[in-house]
């Protein structure tokens, strides 16, 4: 008899572990689905500067289901077209909370497209909409739609006594569509400042305080000095070995100027195939006065140097923000692989480089 009691006590205890197991699970099967389509209202986008504060495109999407009340968060994934969000290097993100839209201005889609492609072409993008409801539960994920953007560089506009327009010879003697030198803090420098592309023999040029002779300008006063008006600016005439790319700086504080011969920008340090020792060159766009590379980067540390030499060198100071710094801390490379990288000198006080993973 007490053997037909425990083995009763004994069925009970099974039945009871059984059924309980059971529940476990049913709670724990997820049952995805809902109606968590992404649609968005323009597919195509030309984002212009001008048109920053207006309407680019709005993102919209159903309320994803998981099987079971939850408290589900979204957030809008965004990479370049092809990538298929396997990269972080060419993936970014906006989390949305709750929500289940999102009207992008002009200039919030462009801020994040700066984060994937690059600049002034037209670029397939994909989009999707990420559903989570905690880390120990897997995402749903909407349907993904193609895009395709062209971006701009977001460029700031200066004025005397910030900017100074260098009209010469080179271009016409026209100030209002002269190339500008800014005044800058970069590296402790305290004047103005500007990559100028020099395309004759023996330039002359001033440094004119507006869009018009009007303004009033700055001339040479002899042995790297300038005055208000006086002759024109010039570089040692020598032909060919004269034209080409120069770092212009001028302080009207101390009342000196200078310039620097840039032959070549490249890119150094152990994530480049050159490591420390040698720069590996960048090629020069001359319409926009920018210079790019697509090369191999290992896991490690860069920086870009002019001429082959480190008096003139960029890095970026912490927090990295994609504006190059004279002397500034080097730039890390967190992931290996076959990298596009720009470095933007072709505006003054608009500095900026990326290393773009492909």
């Amino acid at each position: 008899m007490k053997a037909i009691i425990r083995n009763l006590l004994l069925l009970t205890v099974v039945a009871t572990t059984v059924i309980s197991c059971g529940k476990d699970v049913e709670r724990t099967v997820l049952k995805p689905g809902g109606d968590n389509q992404l649609t968005v209202t323009s597919a195509t986008l030309v984002l212009l500067q001008a048109n920053a504060a207006n309407v680019a495109t709005v993102f919209g999407w159903g309320k994803a289901d998981f099987g079971y009340d939850a408290a589900i968060t979204y957030t809008i994934q965004l990479c370049k077209g092809g990538t298929n969000f396997a990269s972080s290097a060419t993936t970014t993100e906006v989390a949305m909370g709750t929500a289940v839209s999102k009207s992008f201005t002009v200039k919030e889609f462009n801020d994040k497209m700066q984060e994937i492609i690059g600049d002034g072409v037209a670029t397939p993008i994909q989009a999707r909409i990420k559903a989570s409801v905690g880390s120990n539960v897997a995402p749903i994920y909407s349907n993904v739609v193609s895009m395709t953007v062209t971006s701009y560089l977001d460029i700031v506009s200066y004025t005397y006594p910030d900017a100074m327009n260098v009209a010469g010879n080179y271009q016409g003697w026209s100030p209002g569509s002269a190339p500008q030198i800014v005044k800058t803090r970069n590296g402790g420098y305290g004047g103005h400042e500007g990559y100028i592309i020099f395309n004759n023999g023996a330039p002359e040029f001033k440094l004119v305080k507006g869009d018009n002779w009007g303004a009033g300008d700055f001339g040479n006063a002899g042995g790297g000095t300038l005055q208000n008006g006086g002759p024109n600016l010039t570089l040692p005439s020598g032909g060919a070995g004269i034209t080409g790319l120069y770092r212009l700086r001028a302080n009207t504080t101390s009342m000196t100027w200078s310039y620097d011969k840039i032959n070549t920008w490249g890119i150094i340090g152990n994530a480049t195939a050159g490591g420390w020792g040698a720069s590996t060159a960048m090629t020069f766009d001359a319409a926009t006065g920018n210079w790019s590379i697509t090369t191999d980067l290992t896991v490690g540390e860069m920086k870009f140097r002019a001429n082959n030499a480190w008096d003139i060198d960029f890095g970026d100071n912490a927090p990295a923000d994609g504006k190059p710094e004279y002397g500034g801390s080097n730039i890390a490379v967190t992931q290996a692989g076959n990298y596009t990288i720009t470095l933007n000198l072709g505006r003054g006080g608009n500095y900026s480089y990326k290393l773009r993973k492909n």
